[in-house]
């Protein structure tokens, strides 16, 4: 049995992740044999090089060769095995599974999961594309046209496009960055991590 995973958001540099893969499914319970307590994973990655690794929702994380032993799996842990509690509530109050095994509703809300309340081409001097009279720009992140504006003061001035909600056309999240790193190439607004994000 999998579950569904969250994406692997990190505010790590673009480059860290350079030929992995996103996972978006993952086994139900992870552990090392040195941990004393199974736990949930949040999300995963595969490296290029065949190690798997996940993060999990109490902060700790597993990883390794799985064929090699590194760390085991399990639809459900053996009677009398300790689960982290931490790991069971936010993936319960998340969604993950079905029902609480406690029988109460949890929530628990994941940052950076969701599209972002202010777009995040807002205050940039680079995510706009300046329309004939210099003083509107298209967002290259969400594609709306706003006002541009001088910006940032005495030492970090800048002419940037205001803040706005995040229009309709808003690009895709990457799945490691999500909108985080956006920079402006060839007249789009793409990850700084190279991966392609559905326009």
């Amino acid at each position: 049995m999998t579950v569904v995973l969250l994406p692997p958001v990190t505010s790590a540099p673009a480059e860290c992740h350079d030929g992995a893969e996103a996972l978006t499914e993952g086994p139900r319970f992870v552990r090392t044999r040195g941990m004393s307590r199974w736990h949930r994973p949040r999300s995963g990655v595969r490296y290029s090089d065949g190690h798997t690794a996940y993060d999990l929702w109490c902060g700790y994380g597993v990883g390794g060769s799985h064929r090699a032993g590194a760390f085991l799996t399990a639809d459900e842990p053996a009677p009398g095995e300790s689960v982290c509690g931490t790991c069971e509530g936010r993936a319960a109050g998340a969604g993950q599974e079905q029902a609480s095994p406690t029988g109460r509703q949890l929530l628990f809300s994941p940052r950076h999961i969701d599209p972002p309340k202010n777009c995040p081409g807002s205050r940039s001097s680079e995510l706009f594309e300046e329309l004939p009279g210099g003083r509107a720009g298209r967002c290259l992140a969400c594609r709306d046209v706003h006002p541009l504006r001088a910006m940032g003061g005495p030492y970090n001035s800048r002419y940037a496009i205001t803040q706005h909600p995040p229009g309709p056309g808003l690009v895709g999240p990457c799945p490691f960055h999500r909108w985080r790193q956006l920079i402006a190439r060839d007249g789009r607004a793409v990850c700084a991590c190279g991966r392609e994000v559905a326009q």
